[in-house]
């Protein structure tokens, strides 16, 4: 293969043998989970309202049906519900032509024609086991890991509802693509971040059993295969953007998943000249991201993604926060300046301005917690806001 080279011939039995210890979350911080819970059972009149919040919102999942690709009400063009497809989120009917055909493009703008495909669908899947899991590492209460591991053998393992192990049709476009997905439509199994670290946590709490996790190594190293040999795959590796490092975060956990150390470390080790350098300009911005029409929602998605990588790479021994000469330093410092301050953003953001500032003050306290950094904790401390559930959910497994 063009790229890695005879890495890609390691075959699937093989590298399940290496992968015989338990996994880890690569970023759930389990450690912080047991102090907010210890905090609560002390009486912290702080987090206690979340914690409540928190477990709530998971006794309201426990009911419901766990999400599969095959409930869609649409197939395929393989012919197999069991294929993942959704549809370019950005694309939309074609004005000057009968039947709408090829779809244009829209920047910024969602089409509500996304929710007949399984994109909603999977995301879903990936919050509702994200808040179980948390949920239960806050509360160590059975049923909520018992509803995640169900979710997780429904979508994987299950012969009749499992996902097939490829993403062929993710983010196709009406007319374009002889029907097949684009590269693009790699970012969606970002999702599948939760799903490992769920499962890793699931494990060691023994509600998923040797043979289960054994067949969901398989599954992701089926998956790492495809994501390292399709023209899909191959794409989102060369991609210059956010989509590049997605690629790169998501391939590296799948594979350390696996038992593929190999895999990861070769992403790893090259990833400061790969994506930091190229990717962020001596005064922080991120060029490529600032291009879209929500540049600071783009330039916070992927610095989301670069604090994701550091947080993996940090599992395996290696520091990446500092790496191209403090770049990521650089991009948040960028940033901060427009915090409170969106009349001086000096591009486009078209939408969710307050939404982005929040998503960015969380990544304010993680940059903290890789690095001490007190302004960025007391930054963090003034725009942080519990007012939804999700956010809560983070104060309690990241403080």
């Amino acid at each position: 293969m063009k790229i890695f080279g005879l890495l890609s011939l390691i075959s699937v039995s093989a590298c399940c043998v290496v992968s015989a210890v338990s996994a880890q979350p690569y970023l759930l911080d389990v450690e912080a989970a047991t102090r907010a819970r210890k905090a609560v059972a002390l009486g912290d009149t702080r987090l206690k309202p979340l914690y409540e919040r928190a477990l709530r919102d998971a006794d309201k999942l426990l009911s419901l049906p766990n999400p599969t690709v095959i409930d869609k009400g649409m197939t395929p063009p393989s012919g197999d519900k069991h294929d993942y497809i959704s549809m370019g989120r950005y694309w939309w009917p074609n004005p000057d032509t009968p039947d709408g055909l090829p779809y244009v493009r829209r920047d910024g703008e969602s089409n509500p024609e996304l929710k007949q495909f399984d994109r909603d669908r999977l995301g879903d899947f990936s919050s509702r086991l994200y808040r179980l899991t948390g949920a239960y590492l806050l509360s160590e209460r059975p049923e909520y890991a018992r509803k995640a591991a169900s979710m997780l053998r429904t979508w994987f393992l299950n012969p009749a509802t499992r996902m097939n192990p490829n993403a062929t049709y993710a983010q196709m476009v009406p007319g374009r693509n002889g029907g097949l997905g684009r590269p693009e439509g790699v970012l969606d199994t970002y999702s599948f971040l939760e799903a490992v670290d769920a499962a890793a946590v699931l494990e060691r709490g023994g509600y998923l059993s040797k043979k289960e996790m054994k067949a969901l190594r398989d599954w992701f190293s089926e998956y790492v295969d495809w994501l390292r040999t399709s023209d899909a795959g191959l794409g989102e590796y060369a991609a210059k953007n956010n989509h590049g490092v997605a690629y790169d975060v998501q391939t590296v956990v799948f594979a350390l998943f696996a038992g593929r150390d190999e895999v990861a470390r070769e992403l790893v080790e090259g990833f400061a000249e790969r994506r930091l350098r190229p990717q962020i300009e001596a005064d922080g911005r991120q060029p490529r991201e600032l291009a879209r029409t929500t540049a600071f929602g783009y330039s916070v998605y992927n610095l989301t993604h670069l604090l994701d990588m550091c947080t993996v790479a940090r599992t395996m021994d290696i520091d990446l926060y500092d790496a191209a000469d403090g770049a990521i330093d650089r991009a948040i410092g960028y940033l901060t300046q427009f915090l409170g301050n969106r009349d001086a953003f000096p591009y486009k953001q078209i939408k969710d301005w307050h939404g982005v500032e929040q998503t960015f003050a969380q990544q304010l306290l993680r940059a903290s917690n890789l690095k001490e950094n007190p302004e960025y904790r007391r930054l963090y401390e003034q725009y942080r806001s519990p007012e939804e559930q999700k956010r809560a959910l983070f104060i309690l497994l990241n403080e």
